[in-house]
C-alpha cells in the first residue's frame, strides 16, 4: 500500500519537475554570439509584445551572413550592443525554443528590416536604433525603426577624506607651536570622473 502511494505521489510530481527543466533550456535574454571580429559598442533596442520569443540577427548585407545574434524574451525591452557598420537586422520568432539550429521548430517565423541600418559613433555620441515589432494578421512585422543617439556626459565627483592618524603625528610640525596651538584638521579631496549616458536624439 505504501509503495502504491509513493508511486502515485511521484506521478503527480513528475509534471511539476519537468516544467523547470524545460524553462532552463530557454536561453537568457542577451547576446548569443558575436562573429564579427569587431567590438560591440553601439546600442540597438527592440520592443516586442509578450507571447513569443525572438532571435535578432545582425547580418552583413554584402554576404547575407549573420555576424551576431541575440535572444529576445517577448514583452521585455531588449538592448543589444552591436559593432559599428551598416547591417541588415533579421528576426526569427516563435513560442517553443528548440535549439540554435532548429530555432522554434516548424513554427519559426521570419521578418526583417526593409533596408540596412547604420550604427556609428562620434565625439561622446553613439548612434544606434530602436525597433518596434508588432503582430498583424498572424505575421510579425517591423512597425517602427528610428535612429537613437546616446550622449556621454562627464561629471566630477569630489569625496572629502580626513587623515585622523596623520593629524596626531604631524599637527605640531604644521602648526609650528606644538599640538595645542593647531586648530585645523588635515583633509584631502579625492576626485573621480563619472560618465553618465543619456538619450539625446
Amino acid at each position: 500500500m505504501i509503495r502504491c502511494l509513493i508511486a502515485l505521489l511521484l506521478l503527480c510530481l513528475l509534471p511539476a519537475l519537468a516544467a523547470p527543466a524545460w524553462a532552463d533550456e530557454r536561453p537568457r535574454a542577451g547576446l548569443m554570439w558575436n562573429r564579427s571580429g569587431l567590438p560591440a559598442t553601439l546600442p540597438m533596442l527592440v520592443k516586442t509584445l509578450p507571447g513569443k520569443d525572438y532571435v535578432a540577427y545582425i547580418v552583413d548585407p554584402e554576404t547575407d551572413q549573420p555576424v551576431m545574434a541575440g535572444y529576445i524574451q517577448g514583452g521585455r525591452l531588449f538592448r543589444l550592443l552591436v559593432p559599428p557598420g551598416t547591417w541588415m537586422v533579421r528576426f526569427a520568432y516563435g513560442r517553443d525554443w528548440q535549439n540554435e539550429d532548429q530555432l522554434f521548430g516548424s513554427d519559426t517565423g521570419w521578418t526583417q528590416m526593409d533596408a540596412p541600418l547604420t550604427f556609428g559613433a562620434g565625439v561622446a555620441r553613439r548612434h544606434g536604433h530602436i525597433i518596434t515589432l508588432i503582430e498583424q494578421n498572424g505575421k510579425m512585422r517591423v512597425a517602427d525603426a528610428r535612429p537613437q543617439t546616446h550622449c556621454q556626459i562627464a561629471g566630477l565627483d569630489s569625496i572629502r577624506h580626513g587623515w585622523d592618524g596623520a593629524n596626531r603625528e604631524i599637527a605640531s610640525l604644521l602648526a609650528g607651536r606644538g599640538m595645542g596651538d593647531f586648530w585645523g584638521e588635515l583633509r584631502y579631496n579625492e576626485l573621480d570622473i563619472k560618465l553618465r549616458q543619456i538619450v539625446c536624439g
